[in-house]
């Protein structure tokens, strides 16, 4: 074992690979990914991740994020290249899931009265 890396149990695995966020990088880039935090600290690890792309008038679309890429066990990268995390809705993560996760779909308890926010209509 190194130092400084303690091995995860299946349970914390597995709840660290249902913790789908939007991920802004400093390249202006918005991903949505499993996300996992190093216990090391300087780097996490995105899993499955696809980029958010505009598709339209109130419409978004995931693409596979350097689908020319092997990266199976997900991709290491720097937190100097993060901007901002953040949870994502339940539409986005339903379709995320259905698209490049588990197929988990979460019912939807009614919108969010007077948020001000559009309805997003996701294209894949």
């Amino acid at each position: 074992m190194m130092a400084g890396k303690r091995h995860l149990g299946k349970r914390e695995k597995e709840k660290r690979m249902n913790n789908i966020k939007i991920v802004r990088l400093s390249t202006g880039e918005e991903l949505v990914c499993k996300l996992l935090l190093e216990d090391s600290g300087d780097s996490v690890i995105l899993k499955d991740p696809a980029i958010l792309i505009p598709a339209g008038r109130d419409q978004l679309a995931f693409g596979q994020w350097m689908p020319y890429a092997k990266y199976k066990n997900g991709v290491e990268i720097n937190k100097r290249f993060i901007i901002f995390t953040v949870e994502c809705q339940d539409d986005l993560k339903n379709q995320y899931n259905s698209t490049f996760g588990n197929g988990l779909v979460v019912p939807q308890t009614g919108g969010i009265q007077g948020s001000g926010v559009p309805d997003l209509k996701l294209t894949t």
